[in-house]
């Protein structure tokens, strides 16, 4: 059992290595194009009162062109006063349109149904997306733009949670964590993942595979288009840079429901289609189980010198994102961090075992 484990936590190490490499990478690579296209920030909302004007504000900062920036606000049927703060401001500023999302369409549900209804009155020709709970960077259009050429087809970028408190902290930890491994793949030329909260690609690309409605159905809609546009398009370079002026700000899952529901959603999204970060999560699930209950089954020594493997190997992944971001609070969390992945990667799991079916916005999916 010893060389197993053992065996496990050298294959982990030496994947995260890998990618380290491409996070590395993807820190040095500099934005250089100076383009400044016509530009369409596609944002849905549902029942989201309570962040919305925050998001609006932040993107009317935007240091970008106004006459070639339009903003659509799409209100996915809330039932608060989502419309009502929508609508107040499209009445006093012509950059943004409003958008009232329909009933599903053909196989198309929740968010990918309504993003699907925004982009198909978009007009730009560098399609952002972003969620109603983030403030944006003002310089994020300006930078993720620098990234393209004519053979790129997908730009993403890091959302950060502020490490405020120990369970805010933790998922700031883990969101640094699962977006590094988003750039590092990237950074080998392995595209794995992306977020749909700091996201961009080209419009002739998303027609080129035929929108949403021409994609297998997923609740990480996200994921599933970076693939496509990848794989089948004459745009299939994707970047992913670490770059403090492309990050933007999420807020935190407020409590442990909250938090299961989005990591079984992105779970389950994932596992759409076979790509490295399945292979990444099944080391987290195996290094998971030994971090919770490997002093059960192998010696007290080697069971510590696992945990700090992991512990530093974790930690060193993470510090050039950490270090991007001047998020160095996080350090703080790590060995806490390390138990809390566990546990949620090994919880999540069951959870999946257990059904499919996905909560989000209080609609199962």
């Amino acid at each position: 059992m010893t060389t197993i484990v053992l065996t496990i936590l050298g294959i982990y190490v030496l994947i995260h290595m890998i990618m380290l490499i491409g996070i590395l990478a993807n820190k040095r690579r500099k934005g250089a194009s100076a383009i400044e296209p016509a530009v369409s920030i596609v944002i849905c909302a549902k029942d989201e009162e309570d962040s919305i004007e925050s998001c609006i504000k932040s993107l009317l900062e935007l240091n970008y062109p106004k006459d070639k920036l339009e903003i659509i606000l799409v209100n996915d049927r809330s039932k608060d006063r989502t419309e009502k703060i929508m609508q107040s401001y499209v009445s006093q500023h012509p950059q943004l349109k409003y958008l009232s999302a329909t009933e599903r369409a053909g196989k198309l549900k929740g968010k990918a149904n309504a993003l699907e209804q925004g982009l198909r009155i978009s007009t730009g020709e560098i399609i952002f997306t972003t969620d109603a709970d983030i403030e944006v960077n003002k310089n994020w259009v300006k930078e993720i733009l620098k990234y393209y050429d004519e053979k790129t087809g997908v730009v993403s970028g890091y959302s950060v949670i502020k490490p405020e408190g120990l369970f805010y902290s933790l998922q700031s930890a883990d969101w640094l964590y699962l977006l590094s491994v988003a750039s590092g793949g990237d950074g080998v030329g392995i595209p794995i993942s992306c977020v749909g909260n700091n996201m961009s690609y080209r419009k002739k690309a998303y027609d080129e595979v035929g929108g949403y409605n021409n994609i297998k159905f997923s609740v990480t809609e996200d994921f599933m288009l970076l693939q496509k546009i990848h794989k089948e398009t004459g745009f299939s370079k994707t970047k992913f840079p670490v770059n403090n002026e492309t990050k933007n700000i999420t807020l935190p899952c407020y409590n442990l429901t909250q938090l299961f529901r989005q990591k079984k959603r992105w779970a389950a999204g994932g596992m759409g289609t076979f790509n490295f970060g399945i292979v990444v999560g099944a080391f987290s699930w195996l290094t998971g189980v030994i971090v919770l209950a490997g002093w059960s089954f192998v010696s007290i020594e080697t069971y510590i010198f696992f945990l700090l493997t992991k512990l530093v190997t974790d930690t060193i992944f993470l510090l050039p994102a950490i270090s991007e971001f001047k998020m160095h609070k996080v350090l703080l969390y790590m060995i806490p961090f390390l138990f809390y992945f566990a546990a949620y990667v090994l919880i999540t799991s069951v959870l999946l075992a257990a059904g499919r079916k996905v909560v989000w916005k209080d609609q199962k999916i």
